[in-house]
């Protein structure tokens, strides 16, 4: 039995259609004929029938009725296939749409717990921005503190340096007035007492030398004072600037995810600039102790240097 709605009329009409046409009736001719329908081993043998008879050539028409329900047939036939296909194409690109749409979702979810956690890790880093900027305010307070603790100071030994300037001058008047009492025993005494006022003289030449030394270190520290002083209010303004480009970088967060990456860039410029802020203030401090100790060797000095001049001072 034939397959697909052919039989042997269709395949006379067909055969007969492509004789009036002059076209030798072969397999694949008269299966394009039908519309690509049948199989090729059944019209091969409704052809060998039909070729085989010695009536086939006027074998009579099949009617319009059976051709109308031949062609009624193999459209129904075709479409019902080209149906088919069309919905197989369909689920298929559905499924594929609902596979990509899912892939979409997945790294959709995946980018946005990936936001999530960047915004964390941004509030954090900011909450630890601030805990930086409230200890370095506090470090900035106590230098002041130490900076008007080492200009009072200062101005201590400069004021001591006075006096002790003050009291070489009434050394030296003594010691005018002991050459001019020690003339009478020139005579006497002449070589001792000379080899005794050179070295005098010598040794009071070096403590106006050791003196002129410490007032000229005083002034380079109260330069140098001066100097950190301008540096601190440098850094605590540049440390403002970037507290309020903290805040604009923060408000610029919440205002627009895309914005993140440039964000990350600049905090972690703003930490690493913080950094560097803490390493340059940390020297100034260091130097500060080191200036209040220098200063307080310095004061021992100078009462060593009273010490010597009380014992080089002759007695009346």
């Amino acid at each position: 039995m034939a397959r697909g709605g052919i039989n042997k009329a269709l395949v006379h009409a067909a055969r007969a259609s492509l004789l009036a046409r002059g076209l030798h009736p072969s397999i694949d001719l008269v299966r394009v004929e039908l519309g690509n329908t049948g199989s090729k081993s059944t019209i091969q043998r409704y052809l060998k029938e039909l070729n085989g008879s010695p009536a086939g050539d006027d074998m009579p028409s099949p009617t319009v009725s059976e051709e109308m329900l031949s062609l009624v047939s193999s459209l129904a036939e075709r479409l019902t296939q080209q149906a088919q296909e069309a919905v197989a194409e369909e689920r298929m690109q559905l499924d594929r749409q609902q596979m990509t749409y899912q892939q979409e979702r997945a790294q959709l979810r995946e980018r946005l717990d990936q936001a999530s956690a960047t915004i964390a890790a941004q509030t954090n880093e900011l909450e630890t921005q601030r805990q930086c900027e409230r200890q370095l305010r506090e470090q900035l307070q106590d230098s002041e503190g130490e900076r008007q603790q080492l200009r009072q100071l200062v101005a201590g030994q400069q004021q001591m340096l006075e006096e002790r300037a003050n009291q070489v001058q009434s050394l030296e008047d003594k010691h005018q007035h002991a050459r001019e009492g020690l003339e009478h025993y020139r005579q006497e005494q002449l070589t001792q007492r000379g080899q005794e006022l050179r070295r005098h003289d010598e040794q009071i030449h070096q403590l106006r030398q050791e003196l002129r030394t410490l007032q000229n270190a005083q002034l380079a520290k109260q330069e140098e004072l001066v100097n950190v002083y301008r540096e601190q209010e440098r850094l605590l303004n540049k440390h403002r600037a970037q507290q309020d480009a903290l805040r604009e970088h923060a408000k610029n967060l919440r205002d627009s995810q895309h914005a993140n990456d440039r964000l990350n860039a600049q905090l972690q410029q703003l930490i690493t600039e913080h950094a560097v802020l803490r390493e340059r203030v940390k020297p100034y401090l260091l130097q500060h102790r080191q200036d209040r100790r220098q200063l307080r060797e310095q004061a021992r000095q100078i009462e060593m240097l009273q010490t010597l001049l009380r014992q080089m001072t002759p007695t009346a």
